[in-house]
């Protein structure tokens, strides 16, 4: 029998293991923010149109400059969701779903961090890292799905014995968002780099289902339109090439860093440079692409830094250990605020001014007024940059004073003008005699006098 004396201590936590759930704060507070994300908005109002025509949409129902041409909605599924939650909750539903996807994101990576390090420390870096590459990215648009289906993709194909899943994981994404080609890349390129040849049919079954959605043989129509309007992407912020020295492309950087030293540390060989290349490449291709490009490094970056130990590795009791979690866990909610459309970015108070006339807008202002106003109001521009090509360059020049608004709006038959107090074009149209119908601390609404 063993005495009180003899008992073995409670299992004990090092202070590395207990890091795992700090980057749980910073997914909570990010989820509650203000909504700012214009593509979520028209997303909804697709999904509940698409929920009442009972088919998805194959042509522009939201704009007059666009109305009625080929336009597919690569997000169909998400959409759906979105407008049934919406149907339930109202616009309640954005921070529990940011969460929920966030998490499962994170514990991914977290699962592929150690099991190619088999470090706390080191998925304590990758986790750090991630939440740096992807907390200005885990927003309410479908993209966010994208991130935790290619974390998904990789955890599934890292064990031969799950990749029955991926037809599955494929055929959810292609329904989701046009990002599949790359976690279709992915498996391409880890292929070559481990030389699997006896998997290529495998990854052809899981390539087939993409082609199965509701959308048919459409998914390629929509890849080969976006293709076709790639400068028109020039024209959106989070499309254009990042600046090496931005804070969004340093995790990127930093991981590769991290991918260098573990060359020299005979952990990263030539055929890693499979992976490495081409995602460096999709990486710096635009901000857009950072996420994913990061997400594809995971691996490496694991290996890179596998063995990694901090220290003596001071242990926490397990009752400490659960006190110091709960209060991780719990901390962020006493931080946040309710999460609601942020009226800075969109123009709130100065919808109840419009009347149903054509409206010059921009394009973030045009997503808001697809979900606030719905299909009656039809817009002028969204960030639907795959359907209004050069529509877009001409809409930043008028903006911009680089060309005359006039012969645009006589041809687009504009009557009011609803943008940003700071726009140049609000000025111009005040100094042209047209009248002021509202002001706000951000948004102007003006209308051509008769």
């Amino acid at each position: 029998m063993t005495s009180a004396a003899e008992k073995p201590p409670g299992r004990r936590f090092s202070i590395s293991h207990l890091a795992l759930t700090v980057p749980w704060v910073a997914l909570v507070i990010d989820a509650w923010g203000p909504i700012t994300d214009n593509s979520f908005l028209w997303h909804v109002r697709a999904g509940t149109l698409q929920a009442d025509l009972g088919s998805v949409l194959t042509t522009d129902p939201f704009s007059f400059t666009r109305g009625g041409e080929q336009w597919l909605t690569q997000s169909w599924l998400a959409e759906l969701l979105y407008g049934w939650a919406e149907d339930l909750t109202g616009l309640g539903f954005v921070p529990y779903m940011i969460l929920a996807v966030a998490t499962l994101t994170f514990l991914g990576i977290g699962l592929i961090a150690f099991k190619h390090s088999r470090s706390v420390p080191a998925t304590v870096f990758v986790l750090v890292l991630g939440v740096l590459a992807l907390i200005s990215f885990l927003v309410p648009r479908p993209v966010i799905f994208s991130y935790l289906l290619m974390v998904l993709v990789i955890l599934v194909w890292d064990r031969p014995a799950d990749r029955w899943a991926t037809p599955f994981l494929f055929w959810v994404w292609a329904a989701v968002h046009g990002s599949f080609v790359i976690g279709l890349a992915y498996i391409g390129l880890r292929l070559l780099m481990r030389r699997q040849w006896r998997a290529i049919p495998t990854a052809i079954v899981a390539a087939v289902p993409t082609l199965l959605t509701a959308h048919g043989l459409g998914v390629v129509t929509f890849l080969t339109q976006f293709t076709q309007n790639r400068a028109a992407l020039e024209f959106i912020t989070e499309w254009r090439r990042p600046e090496l020295l931005d804070v969004v492309f340093l995790p990127l950087a930093g991981s590769v860093v991290f991918i260098v030293i573990g060359a020299f540390r005979q952990r990263i060989g030539p055929k890693h440079l499979w992976l490495l290349v081409p995602f460096l490449v999709l990486g710096m291709s635009s901000v857009r692409a950072i996420p994913p490009a990061w997400l594809a490094l995971v691996p490496l970056v694991a290996v890179s830094l596998s063995g990694l130990e901090i220290g003596s590795r001071p242990a926490l009791r397990q009752s400490l250990a659960v006190v110091f979690g709960l209060f991780v866990l719990l901390l962020p909610f006493l931080l946040i605020e309710g999460s609601e459309l942020s009226e800075e970015r969109f123009p709130l108070a100065a919808l109840p001014s419009l009347d149903d006339s054509p409206t010059f807008h921009d394009d973030v202002v045009g997503g808001f007024l697809i979900w606030g106003a719905g299909p009656e109001r039809q817009v002028y521009i969204d960030d639907r940059a795959e359907l209004y090509g050069e529509r877009l360059e001409e809409f930043v020049s008028v903006r911009t004073g680089e060309i005359d608004w006039r012969p645009i709006f006589d041809r687009d038959g504009i009557e009011q003008v609803l943008l940003a107090n700071d726009e140049q074009l609000v000025g111009d149209l005040e100094d042209a005699g047209w009248a002021t119908q509202h002001r706000d601390d951000s948004f102007t609404v003006l209308r051509a006098r008769p």
